[in-house]
């Protein structure tokens, strides 16, 4: 999870289930060029580089929402 994400043992559980889900997401070819990044409640996600990257991102904040719960955080 450290590798797409700021996740610590100290980030809140729906942070880490929501990183959870979007590692587990379908992407274009099957890599995880994204990186999410927890600020208070506020989530950005930043697409990595490579084909089909920014469709990809669209997926795994999908992804994420499903896991964290839209309720608990906002999009930065």
């Amino acid at each position: 999870m450290s590798a797409v994400s700021n996740v610590s043992d100290n980030s809140p559980e729906w942070f880490k289930k929501g990183v959870e889900a979007a590692l587990i997401a379908p992407t274009a070819v099957n890599q995880q060029k994204f990186k999410f990044e927890l600020n208070g409640n506020k989530v950005s996600a930043k697409p990595g580089l490579g084909f089909y990257s920014k469709v990809d991102l669209g997926i795994v904040k999908y992804h994420f929402e499903v896991g964290a719960g839209k309720e608990n955080f906002k999009w930065n």
